[in-house]
């Protein structure tokens, strides 16, 4: 039995015979439109007060308002992609076939089939699915671009499946080390939010035969638990497992942070801060070599928490990066808030799930800048 996540969107209730604002022969233009015209209000509202950049001067009412709108457009989008499975770029048939259902971990969260990630299996005959998401961020000009997949978290019964999707990114990225960043804890309330999907301490676990069943390419691959450091002043857990194929060894370093409630806000932005330094410090010599590796975001559904991480992580990982970028003429008009979270749900649903999580990220934004 499935459970559904709590969001203020329900398939039942969608008005499916309201003319959808994102058909197919529009593409991505429908967001694209309400960016510009919010920019273009921005722009205008603000000219009296130049000096504060727009992101700061959203009030609590207009965030709620657009957070509403995002909801909207995204409703209309799922109507547009099970109406028109076969050409919508809102398709979500893969998640949603008969096959694949039970690698979901809840019925109304899937992701979009032009951005999700696909298993590394041998032919057509085995599923290639995997409830994750390949997102791409970027502002203006692309001053700021990071990369990440945003996925759930593993059932016990798909654990393989995700470390073999690990192994398989990092062999497309040409290098040999994995971040994973969980953003929830794995039981909440006497619910399992995640189940458990690395190894005690100095234990090793094979997903060998797992792996053959589902007709897995990387079929030997081994996991084991070396090391972990409890950082308890940022309430998150640092674990280095090595993870395995017969020919290749992986360094996976698994960030826990354990202390950000399912549909909520962190109690504050420093354990995040902290969090988002000390990935970015393992990519940066990746970075500088050219092969830089891609976070592996996940909560329980993969858009709530992992949304509001990634949007945070994007923008807010370097206070003075942020601080200038919002002065320069071309940025200070924009909503950078709502452009990157415009960004998150065109690439998987429901991103940044709740108004709250929203509402948290301007004043993450108002915090970091007063720094």
């Amino acid at each position: 039995m499935f459970q559904f996540i709590p969001f203020p969107i329900s398939f039942t209730k969608m008005n499916i015979f309201k003319k959808p604002i994102t058909a197919v022969t529009t593409g991505l233009t429908a967001i694209t439109s309400n960016e510009s015209r919010k920019e273009n209000s921005d722009s205008s509202s603000s000219s009296s007060k130049k000096s504060t950049p727009a992101v700061l001067t959203i009030s609590s009412h207009k965030q709620r308002e657009d957070f509403n709108e995002l909801n909207e457009i995204e409703s209309q989008r799922i109507v547009e992609g099970l109406n028109n499975a076969a050409t919508s770029i809102w398709s979500i048939s893969a998640g949603i076939s008969r096959v694949n259902r039970k690698r979901n971990r809840y019925t109304n969260v899937t992701p979009w089939d032009r951005t999700r990630v696909k298993l590394p299996v041998v032919d057509g005959s085995f599923s290639d699915y995997i409830n994750a998401s390949h997102i791409h961020l970027k502002t203006t000009a692309s001053k700021i671009s990071n990369r990440y997949i945003a996925c759930q978290g593993p059932l016990e019964h798909t654990t393989h499946h995700f470390w073999a999707m690990c192994f398989n990114e990092s062999e497309k990225q040409k290098n040999d080390v994995i971040v994973v960043v969980m953003v929830t804890p794995l039981v909440e309330n006497g619910m399992v939010k995640c189940d458990r999907y690395w190894p005690e301490l100095h234990e090793t676990w094979d997903f060998t035969s797992k792996n053959a069943e589902d007709g897995i390419k990387y079929e030997k691959l081994t996991l084991t638990n070396i090391g972990e450091n409890h950082k308890e002043s940022e309430d998150y857990l640092i674990t280095e497992l090595e993870l395995k194929s017969p020919t290749k060894s992986k360094k996976v370093y698994h960030y826990y942070y354990y202390k950000w409630a399912d549909a909520k806000v962190p109690p504050s932005i420093e354990p995040l801060i902290a969090l988002s330094r000390s990935v970015y410090k393992i990519n940066q010599p990746l970075i500088e070599s050219g092969k830089p590796l891609v976070p592996i975001v996940h909560c329980s559904a993969g858009v709530g928490r992992s949304g509001t991480f990634m949007a945070f992580d994007h923008l807010f990982r370097d206070a003075d990066k942020f601080r200038n970028l919002v002065h320069e003429d071309r940025i200070a008009s924009k909503d950078l808030v709502y452009q990157s979270v415009c960004q998150l749900r065109n690439q998987r649903m429901m991103t940044v799930q709740t108004v709250y999580q929203y509402c948290f990220l301007y004043e993450a934004a108002r915090t970091i800048y007063k720094r």
